[in-house]
C-alpha cells in the first residue's frame, strides 16, 4: 500500500487512482514484460548480468531506461507494461524501492 500513496503524491491525479503497485496482477504481469524483455540482460531475478541490478526500481526509473540510455537501446513497451514492470521490480526490493520514492519526492517538493 506504500507504493501506491507515495505513487499518488507524485503523479497526476487519474494514474495515480489507476495504478496499485501492490496488486499481485499487476507484479505477475510485470514479472512476464520483464521476462520478455528485460532478462536477457538484468537477469533472472534483476541482479544484473550484461546490465546492472535494477531490483527496486521505480517507475521514473523504468519510464527513463525504457527510453533508451548510453548502455541500452530504446525498447517500446505498451501502454500499462512499464507501470507492471516498475510494480515488478518494486516487489523484488520494496525497501529499495521506499527510499527512491521517498528521495524523489523530497527532491520534487524541493524544486518547487
Amino acid at each position: 500500500m506504500k507504493y501506491a500513496l507515495i505513487f499518488t503524491l507524485l503523479s497526476t491525479p487519474a494514474l495515480a487512482q489507476e495504478v496499485d503497485f501492490t496488486d499481485p496482477a499487476l507484479i505477475g504481469f510485470g514479472e512476464e514484460v520483464f521476462t520478455d524483455f528485460c532478462m536477457a540482460c538484468h537477469g533472472e531475478e534483476a541482479l544484473g548480468g550484461n546490465g546492472p541490478d535494477i531490483q527496486g526500481a521505480i517507475l521514473s526509473d523504468v519510464t527513463q531506461a525504457i527510453r533508451g540510455t548510453d548502455q541500452m537501446e530504446p525498447v517500446e513497451l505498451y501502454e500499462g507494461e512499464p507501470e507492471a514492470v516498475a510494480a515488478y521490480l518494486m516487489s523484488l526490493a520494496p525497501k529499495v524501492a521506499e527510499i527512491k520514492l521517498r528521495l524523489l519526492a523530497e527532491r520534487q517538493r524541493g524544486s518547487k
